[in-house]
């Protein structure tokens, strides 16, 4: 796809992955639609993305709240009559035991990672459908392939996106849009700040898995050129992932030991 002057929303835009996509996609020349839930940041991407000459919208909105992505949608259209590409990025994490995880716990990551993305979702295919072109870019992750203790819930949230992704795509291809996995390994961005079982700061891991949020937003943007199905970053997690699927008690035994250290 020819991104500029393509209309793109992007969720979770105030930081990391989707702040940096969101201004990788304005250099590109799209017009880009910030949502997330914090407008003062919000307010800090758009400006820097006005200042090196690129468009952008910033819409506060909790994706957790179908009314208020619908409303959303709407203000999209009404400045910009179209939506071209929607970027599903806004996510939430916990790291800890899920014996131990509260139920209020484990319904905020399902309510922001999964809800948030159905919710999105179904308010631009409409739009897309009568357009007859569009694209869907969910960012799942790694362990949306692969389950990883201390994250049950977390990696639950982002398997229901592979599938979400697998099945949707064969649903709308007739209404010419594409819709798009990206699996990202760890990250360096904000995601650990609360992502610990108490609620507070989790340890960020460190090694061969970990990626800057440009490097991710990059890929999401070359995934979004190429038109690409589906995108596992980092040769290591693609390793990992092939030797589950031939090893998957081998990788069973690591994991277990890498969860005893944290």
């Amino acid at each position: 796809m020819e991104i500029s002057q393509k209309v793109a929303i992007v969720t979770g835009a105030s930081s990391g992955i989707g702040r940096d996509t969101a201004i990788a996609l304005a250099q590109r020349g799209a017009r880009v639609v910030l949502c997330a839930r914090s407008k003062e940041k919000l307010e800090e991407v758009a400006a820097n993305i006005r200042q090196n000459g690129g468009e952008a919208l910033p819409i506060p909105v909790d994706v957790t709240q179908p009314l208020a992505v619908e409303n959303m949608v709407k203000a999209t259209l009404a400045q910009f009559r179209r939506v071209d590409i929607l970027v599903n990025n806004a996510g939430i994490g916990y790291f800890g035991p899920f014996a131990s995880m509260a139920l209020e716990d484990i319904e905020k990551v399902l309510a922001v990672n999964f809800w948030g993305v159905i919710h999105c979702t179904q308010a631009v295919l409409p739009a897309m459908m009568e357009q007859k072109s569009g694209q869907i870019i969910n960012v799942s992750s790694v362990v949306g392939k692969r389950g990883v203790p201390g994250l049950a819930v977390y990696s639950a949230s982002k398997f229901a996106l592979v599938g979400l992704t697998e099945a949707l795509r064969g649903e709308v291809a007739d209404h010419g849009i594409q819709v798009i996995l990206i699996c990202p390994t760890t990250t360096d961005t904000a995601f650990f700040e609360n992502a610990g079982s108490d609620g507070k700061a989790s340890k960020k891991p460190r090694g061969p898995f970990m990626m800057s949020s440009k490097a991710v937003a990059e890929a999401i943007v070359e995934a979004s050129i190429k038109g690409k199905r589906e995108v596992i970053l980092s040769g290591s997690a693609k390793f990992m992932l092939a030797m589950n699927a031939l090893f998957p008690s081998l990788v069973d035994w690591g994991l277990r030991k890498v969860f005893k250290r944290r």
